[in-house]
Formats: structure tokens, C-alpha cells, sequence
């Protein structure tokens, strides 16, 4: 974070201007040239005739400057007045080492350290490069000092502890964390027993000592425990009795969960009618209403973004449209002739859509699906045809709403980060599979894979929430996004002919380079950081060693020493990592799958999995059902390439040849794959990790 103690200057006719006042002061010191003289003998001013004609040039100087300031700036001043001008522009005083802040008049800005100065010009290391500008493409510039600087300054002064921790209060009101535990140190330093530094620090007084709240805690013989420090007698008896209440829940949510997915005969289902849909649901009748309850309220949403006055719905086929939601996935793939891959559609030419009860993905759900596909058919209802609108366009829209949503039976929040598009977008840009601007904007319907969705999803949140996300793109009042939306929103809305996807993406690109002042390039270097700097959402909580996840209801535990994955790092469907910190490269992973077959988990469908994920498997133990710790997994050992990702042509990056083990575990819901991986030659060492891994698996469900 940094806070600008700042000198600010604007480039414009006003910074050369100097006063009449000092000109008129500084003329009448002009002794030596004769102009003008002060006549010893009396109080008049002698004019000599050549003097005459310059007081008359000076008189029409002065009515100019008094009308028209911008003349005098162009008008060549003593070298006196201009001595007094260029004192007064900070650009000109700029020198190698300051820190600046740039505003470009085309409407770009830089902010960096000037790292080269010649004559009028400038070039500035930023985070994206070094840029080189002139005073003239300067719309506006300040120096600043950083947070850090500003620390050491204030540092100096500092004597006593309070006076520490003064500094420290004020660099956490700065954000900066580090500064102020490093403040609230040195004051311990100065008095040892200082309870504002050492509360401060987290620490708390114990038998005379102060000490971090941990050791305290462990002095005592307590450990922390859902939140609370208990000894260990007490969390013995907590986890009997949490324990105790999972498994009676458990059965009875499994029961009711199955039931769900059984279903009703169609032929006894009743359409639900509401104010925008007729909603067809063949699960139990409690989901059937739930689901036609989520579908107006994802209305609102779209009505929301798209305001009926300003959209209407002049292609709407009909008064209510229809939704077809089948009782799982494996009745909805019979039904359909779709694979495992798709979660639900929307038929261009009824305008319905069709899906199914049940998670779909890692961490997707009905409700996400019904908000993607619903999408779609609000398009059809405002569009003359999606056919018309370029591809990227038309997805980006529905991952914004539907992955993008917080969607419960009365209220959706939009403009939510999808968790797993993000984390796929972020992969494809350290990676180097990244699909650049201008190539995505011309892939054409045919060639859309999943691999785009989230591309596009990025282009349209920056643009719809870049002032509003966790890391500012743009500020509310440049409303840089906003522009470029509304001026392509307009565009769009008139297509009435298949699209020219040239043609559009020129027009998209011309939209970026005229609001941002940017070329594509360099705004796209700043767009990718942005989207790098994003939060990816936890889907679980780390406590010590454990992870556990109410959403897909399980429970970790790292070996002990092993630090945890960050979420950039995973791979696609992991939920969660963690690697060895020694010198030998380990790693334990847990990967959730839907269980699109809601049924137990057998030897083919396992095999299926580790196809999705590795290659060039040799096996050194085949697939056999094992008790892992009480769990019922079936278990393999290879050696092979795992996939660490998919390029736009759906081609898989592979990884290296490693020796990987396996432990599938199946629920009515999902599929887990716990994977461990390490070198071949260090298997028969590093085995006692996996099985140490397994044993500890829990699902909560």
C-alpha cells in the first residue's frame, strides 16, 4: 500500500506564467541597459525617445497578460522571469532515484521510480516495464514517498517504547503489518514489560513471563480445538460427541439424499407455473418448488443488469419460458445423450433449458448450472439471435452469472469471483496456455471449448466490477469498464446478421484503446496482473494440519513438517495440497469428482479417473480395494505423467515421469482421489506418507 506525501504539478499554460508585479520590480532594477532612469535632480522619470517606444511595448505586454495568460507563456521572457518559472515546475526538478506518479493526457498513467532523465523526458520503471515519457505527454505528475520510507523516517524520532508504538499503531492503520509488529518490537526492546507493544505482538502475561498466546495455551496443557483451548481430556470427549452427532446426521441426510435422486415418475409430475417460468422437476416435490423458487430469483438478477425499459423482451417466444430439471445425472444423460462432461443446455430453438439435480464439477451445483443456462435464455430473449453474437461474448456473460452468483432459493448475489474459472484463468497465465485478447476475440462458436469460459468471464468482470472487486482495474469515477461495456452493449444489441468475427474484434479492440488510452498490449499486461492478484476462495479451512470442507464434506491432515499448497498451485478438481519441505519433492493432494452415477465406486470408474489426470501409466501395483484407516478405497501404485492442464486446442500439458499412488474413495455424491507423488526411487521411503494420508481421510458427509 502506498500513501503519496506528494508535490503535484499540472502541465499547462499556467506553470510559465509570472506575475506583472515581479516583472515590473525586476524591469525597474534595469540601471545599466538605460531603459529606464531615475533623474537625480527630481521626482519625474526621464524618458530618452527609445525609451518611449519601450514603455509603449511594455504598456501592450501588459494588456495581454492581464487578457490572455496563455500569450505570456508563449512570449519570451527576461531570463530572470524564466529562471522564476522553471523553479516552479517540479518536472523539470524530477531526478533519477524520485518516485512519481504519472497521469498521461491520451488518459494512460504510470506509477514507478525514474530510472533515466534527459532534457524533457523521463523513463519510469513500473511493475509491467519501464516506460519513457515526455513533459508534454504529461497531463499531470507527483513525487511520493512509500509507506516504508515514511516508516524510517518517523523512526528517527522515535525514543521512548510509547513512542514505538505510536509507529506502530500507525503503520498498521497503513496496512502494513510487518512495519508495525517490527515497531512494537523495538519498544519491547526499550521496556521489556511494555503490555501495549506485547498485546500488541498477540502475546499475554503467564506467571510472570510474556509469551505468545500458543505457548501460554500449551504451558497449561491445552491445545486449540474448534476454535476454543481445551485440554486434552476435553477434546477427547468433544470428538466422541461430534462424532456421535455426525453419524446419526450422516444417516439420515444420506437417506434423504438418495430419495432425492430416485426421483418421481415423470408421468406424475406437475409443471410449476410462476411469473416468468413453467419449471418441470421430476426429483421430490420439496426440490421441484426450491428450483422454481432459484429461477425468479435469478430473473430478478438479469432484470437487475438488464433493466426491461432499456431491454425488452422483444424475442421471447413465449409468456413463460420452460425448465426441465431431471432427478440425477445419469437419468439426465440417458434422457439428453450427453456425457459426464455436461451439466445442462439450452436449446437455441424452444428456448428451454434442461439439467439435473446434483453437483456438477469439483464445486458446482444445480443452481449454478440452471443460473449459466438461464443466462443463455435471457439472452434469447433480448438478442435476435445468440448465432449473431460473437462466442465469447455470449459464455463470458453466462459464467459472469452463473458461476459467478451466490444463488439461494430467494436472493442471488452477483459479481462473485467463480472459484473454478479463476483458478484455471490464473494457471493459464503462469503457465504460458494463456489465450491473448485479440486471438480469443476471433475463436470462432465451433472451436469454444471449456478452456475459453473462464478467458472470456475475466474480460467481462473487469468490465462490469473492475472498480468494485477485491483489487481495484479502474476507479469508479474513470468508469474506464463501464464505458467500454455500455459502448459495446449498444453495438451488440443491433446484430441482426451472423457474426463477423473480425470484424467484431475490432471493434472491441478499438473500445479498449480509445477508453484506456492503452494499446491492446499494454493494457493487457496490466489486465493479466490483475487478474493474477485476484483471491482464489478457499473451499475449506486449514487449522495446524487439517483441512475440512462443509462443501464437499471431508477432512485432510498434512504430514507433519509439510506446508500446504497455495490455490494458484493446484490442478484442476484438486481441492486441496501439500508438498514435503526437505530436499526430496513429495506431494498429497485430494481431488473431488461429482458422482454422476450416484453409485459405488467400482474398478472402471477408477481407472476412467486416473486417465483423466495422468499419462503413459505403467503400473507397479493394479487397482484393489484396501481398508485405508477404516476407509474402503480402491488403491494403485504407477509410475506416470500427470496432466497439468489443457491448451486451447484441448491438447494436455504433461508433466514429468513420477511414481504416483492412488486411493479412491466413492459417497452418493462425489468421488475423492487422494494422489501422492514423488520420485521412483524414493517410493519405498516416502510410502508411509500416503498410507499415513489415507488413513486420516475422513468424509463428513
Amino acid at each position: 500500500m502506498i500513501h503519496a506525501q506528494t508535490v503535484r504539478q499540472s502541465s499547462g499554460c499556467i506553470d510559465a506564467w509570472t506575475p506583472f508585479g515581479s516583472m515590473a520590480e525586476k524591469s525597474s532594477t534595469q540601471d545599466s541597459r538605460g531603459e529606464i532612469m531615475r533623474n537625480s535632480k527630481s521626482s519625474t522619470l526621464s524618458l530618452r525617445p527609445r525609451s518611449l517606444f519601450m514603455v509603449s511595448l511594455f504598456m501592450v505586454s501588459l494588456i495581454l497578460t492581464l487578457l490572455c495568460p496563455a500569450f505570456v507563456s508563449s512570449t519570451p521572457l527576461s531570463s530572470s522571469a524564466l529562471e522564476a518559472a522553471e523553479s516552479k515546475d517540479e518536472f523539470s526538478a524530477l531526478k533519477v532515484g524520485d518516485r512519481v506518479r504519472v497521469v498521461l493526457r491520451r488518459g494512460g498513467r504510470y506509477e514507478g521510480e525514474v530510472v533515466e532523465k534527459s532534457g524533457e523526458s523521463i523513463s519510469i520503471k513500473h511493475k509491467f516495464g519501464t516506460a519513457k515519457v515526455t513533459r508534454q505527454e504529461c497531463l499531470e505528475w507527483e513525487r511520493f514517498k512509500t509507506i516504508p520510507e515514511q516508516y524510517e523516517e518517523r523512526s528517527e524520532s522515535c525514543k521512548t517504547a510509547n513512542d514505538w508504538c505510536d509507529l506502530g499503531d500507525w503503520a498498521l492503520e497503513q496496512g502494513e503489518v510487518d512495519l508495525s509488529k517490527q515497531a512494537f518490537r523495538k519498544a519491547t526492546e526499550v521496556q521489556s514489560n511494555n503490555s501495549r507493544a506485547r498485546k500488541a505482538l498477540g502475546e499475554i502475561e503467564y506467571e510472570g513471563k510474556w509469551m505468545p498466546l500458543e505457548e501460554a495455551m500449551k504451558a497449561q496443557g491445552k491445545e486449540l480445538y474448534g476454535g476454543e483451548w481445551l485440554t486434552a481430556e476435553e477434546i477427547a470427549q468433544r470428538e466422541e460427541d461430534d462424532s456421535a452427532a455426525q453419524r446419526a446426521g450422516s444417516l439420515k441426510g444420506r437417506d434423504a439424499y438418495v430419495e432425492e435422486l430416485r426421483g418421481r415418475a415423470w408421468a406424475e409430475v406437475e409443471p410449476l407455473v410462476t411469473p416468468h417460468y413453467v419449471v418441470f422437476c421430476n426429483s421430490t416435490e420439496e426440490n421441484a418448488q426450491y428450483y422454481a423458487d432459484v429461477m425468479e430469483s435469478l430473473y430478478k438478477a438479469y432484470d437487475k443488469v438488464f433493466i426491461e425499459k432499456f431491454w425488452p423482451r422483444k424475442f421471447r417466444k413465449s409468456p413463460r419460458s420452460e425448465v426441465f430439471i431431471h432427478a440425477n445425472h445419469q437419468q439426465f444423460m440417458d434422457w439428453t445423450g450427453n456425457g459426464p462432461g455436461i451439466g445442462g443446455f439450452y436449446n437455441l430453438l424452444r428456448q428451454d433449458v434442461t439439467g439435473y439435480h446434483g453437483s456438477f464439477g469439483s464445486t458446482g451445483s444445480t443452481e449454478e448450472v440452471l443460473a449459466h443456462e438461464g443466462t443463455h435464455q435471457f439472452e434469447g430473449m433480448i438478442f435476435r439471435s445468440l448465432r449473431y453474437l460473437p462466442i465469447w461474448f455470449v459464455e463470458g456473460l453466462a459464467v459472469y452469472f452463473g458461476d459467478g452468483s451466490k444463488i439461494s432459493r430467494r436472493k442471488v448475489e452477483i459479481n462473485q469471483i467463480p472459484r473454478d474459472r479463476l483458478v484455471g484463468l490464473q494457471q493459464a497465465i503462469e503457465d504460458g496456455s494463456y489465450c491473448d485478447l485479440k486471438k480469443l476475440l476471433r475463436v470462432p462458436q465451433q472451436r469454444f471449448g471449456g478452456f475459453f469460459y473462464g478467458h472470456a468471464w475475466g474480460i467481462l468482470y473487469w468490465c462490469i466490477y473492475g472498480n468494485q472487486a477485491p483489487v481495484k482495474a479502474w476507479t469508479t469515477k474513470e468508469n474506464t469498464g463501464g464505458k467500454i461495456l455500455e459502448d459495446w452493449l449498444y453495438h451488440v444489441q443491433d446484430m441482426d446478421s451472423n457474426c463477423d468475427y473480425e470484424k467484431e474484434a475490432l471493434f472491441f479492440e478499438e473500445l479498449i484503446t480509445r477508453h484506456t488510452g492503452q494499446t491492446i498490449e499494454e493494457w493487457e499486461e496490466e489486465y493479466k496482473a490483475w487478474i493474477l492478484k485476484l483471491p482464489v476462495e478457499e473451499i475449506g479451512r486449514k487449522r495446524g494440519r487439517e483441512f475440512s470442507s462443509e462443501a464437499i464434506k471431508i477432512e485432510t491432515t498434512k504430514p507433519a513438517g509439510w506446508r500446504w499448497e497455495k490455490s494458484g498451485g493446484l490442478f484442476s478438481d484438486e481441492v486441496v495440497a501439500s508438498l514435503s519441505t526437505g530436499s526430496k519433492k513429495r506431494r498429497v493432494s485430494t481431488y473431488a469428482w461429482p458422482n454422476w452415477q450416484h453409485a459405488e465406486l467400482n474398478e472402471e470408474y477408477a481407472r476412467s479417473l486416473i486417465g483423466n489426470i495422468f499419462r503413459d501409466t505403467e503400473y507397479i501395483e493394479v487397482l484393489a480395494e484396501k481398508q485405508m484407516g477404516g476407509n474402503p478405497m480402491l488403491v494403485a501404485v504407477f509410475d506416470g505423467k500427470r496432466v497439468l492442464g489443457v491448451g486451447e486446442n484441448n491438447t494436455p500439458e504433461l508433466g514429468e515421469i513420477r511414481r504416483y499412488a492412488v486411493g479412491f474413495f466413492g459417497s452418493p455424491d462425489k468421488i475423492y482421489g487422494n494422489v501422492f507423488e514423488c520420485d521412483a526411487a524414493d517410493w519405498d521411503e516416502a510410502r508411509k506418507y500416503f498410507e499415513e494420508y489415507t488413513a486420516k481421510f475422513k468424509y463428513t458427509g
